[in-house]
């Protein structure tokens, strides 16, 4: 019986930092989704100090600290977490902070040579584009978003951001074919209307 008891304190005890764990990493979901982006960050903190090998607790980190709009820092953090294990998510979010300073030239640069390992990745094919936009390389834009149509033909949003772009680089022939996709396919797109007396 003594043995039993033993055994199962022991158990316990192992047990319990275990749960003590697993309850912090939830507490800090839970903070994080009614706003309490300081709190659950202090939490993750309090995990990444006992544990500094952990990747995971450095991209959490660097994403609370995205939600805080403290990007630089950020970035610092998902740099960390890359020096733990190489990770696709803390390059996408270090490109997302680029995108949210304003920084389009690294962000494009980032999205470029992430995509000579994962060509079709439409997530950085997406901001690959978005920052050819904001830096006014509309032709540029326009072959990212003529990427991702290759691969999602149907997508709206994207083909009238490809006709969009294919006109300001001045590829009207090409906008137009696109165009007439776009109006074929969903007429009530923003697009349509505002290129409906340029490429009709």
């Amino acid at each position: 019986m003594n043995k039993s008891i033993i055994i199962i304190i022991l158990a316990l005890g192992l047990a319990l930092p275990l749960l003590a764990k697993g309850a912090d990493i939830a507490q800090s979901y839970a903070l994080e989704a009614q706003a309490n982006y300081v709190g659950s960050l202090e939490i993750m903190r309090e995990l990444a100090a006992a544990d500094a090998s952990e990747p995971f607790y450095q991209v959490r980190i660097a994403w609370l600290e995205y939600l805080l709009g403290r990007y630089e820092r950020a970035i610092s953090s998902y740099r960390k977490a890359i020096s733990l294990r190489d990770n696709l998510d803390a390059h996408i979010g270090i490109i997302n902070c680029h995108l949210a300073l304003g920084d389009y030239r690294p962000t494009l640069n980032a999205a470029d040579s992430l995509l000579a390992q994962h060509s079709g990745h439409t997530q950085l094919l997406g901001k690959a584009a978005y920052a050819a936009y904001m830096l006014k390389e509309h032709s540029r834009a326009a072959d990212y978003y003529t990427r991702i149509i290759q691969l999602y033909p149907w997508d709206m949003e994207i083909r009238g951001y490809l006709v969009n772009n294919l006109y300001l680089a001045k590829r009207v022939d090409e906008a137009r074919a696109e165009y007439r996709l776009l109006k074929k396919y969903f007429p009530q797109s923003g697009i349509v209307a505002q290129y409906k007396g340029v490429l009709e």
